[in-house]
């Protein structure tokens, strides 16, 4: 039990030490554009949002969820757009490529699955920010990086030194993430993940449902067991798809605590879970 409890407990450490260095890099983003860019250059990133779905999926594409926690940052403070937010959220996969190569799929296959990620996540942002109402959510007119600090009481007083700011805020998040990533890894391990994989492949019906609500567990469990079951031929493309395409990592997390409109939040997670039904239940009609 002692060795279980250590496992749990490094593994909750690592998965917060990688997202450290996403985290300092992008409060201090946020803490230089807030002090020392001048609002002509604020309002030019922000138009510059149309293209953000674009390298937004192409980032998601790297493994592990730093950009998704990044991303989650960006939005809560207006810098970039929901279809943007959105386009990193469902293309990012945490550990799902590493698991692929290591599980010999092949690069014709990896390929495949990393293009219809990144169709699926560039048409899902721009159809975002182009058509949904703004009573569904409400895009940032201004970005609020000023508020966002307030409201995060982290000290950013201190205008010539930037450095301890994003540190402050980067310390905050990083012990929010700690406590919360030894819960889920604690699920996981005490019969989480014998659950979850009866429920995937004893209901093949609703499999595109079940593992899309896997996905949204803030982890990088999800992603391993989705994966690896569907290279044991254990579930379909489209049932990995379902859950790998809501899986956006601690990104939500992150999203959930940094955002102020906390209704907003649970939209954005009503949403990316649908996204993920649904295109995990088209991926099935076309491949």
């Amino acid at each position: 039990m002692l060795k279980i409890g250590m496992d749990i407990l490094i593994e909750s450490l690592y998965e917060t030490l990688v997202l450290f260095p996403y985290l300092y890099l992008t409060y201090l983003a946020l803490e230089f554009l807030e002090h020392k860019t001048s609002d002509r250059t604020l309002a030019y990133i922000r138009k510059s949002g149309h293209y953000g779905p674009i390298a937004g999926a192409l980032l998601g594409l790297i493994p592990q969820c730093g950009f998704s926690v990044a991303a989650a940052n960006l939005y809560a403070t207006g810098i970039i757009t929901l279809g943007t937010l959105m386009a990193i959220f469902l293309s990012t996969s945490d550990e799902m490529l590493p698991i692929l190569i290591s599980g010999g799929a092949g690069t014709a296959l990896i390929t495949q699955i990393l293009c219809i990620k990144v169709v699926y996540a560039v048409t899902s942002g721009i159809l975002l920010d182009t058509f949904l109402p703004q009573k569904f959510i409400r895009h940032k007119r201004e970005p609020e990086i000023e508020e966002f600090c307030q409201r995060e009481n982290c000290k950013c007083a201190h205008r010539d030194n930037l450095w301890r700011s994003a540190y402050k805020h980067t310390e905050k998040i990083s012990i929010f993430i700690f406590i919360f990533s030894l819960i889920i890894n604690a699920a996981f391990v005490f019969g989480g993940r014998e659950t979850i994989h009866e429920l995937l492949t004893g209901m093949p019906l609703l499999s595109k449902f079940i593992a899309a609500g896997v996905g949204l567990i803030p982890s990088c469990y999800p992603s391993v067991l989705l994966t690896q079951l569907y290279l044991d031929d254990a579930i379909t493309l489209g049932t990995m798809l379902a859950g790998t395409l809501s899986n956006a990592g601690l990104g939500y997390l992150v999203l959930y605590r940094v955002n102020r409109n906390k209704q907003e939040s649970k939209r954005i997670l009503a949403l990316l879970y649908g996204l993920g039904v649904g295109f995990g239940i088209l991926s099935e009609l076309l491949f």
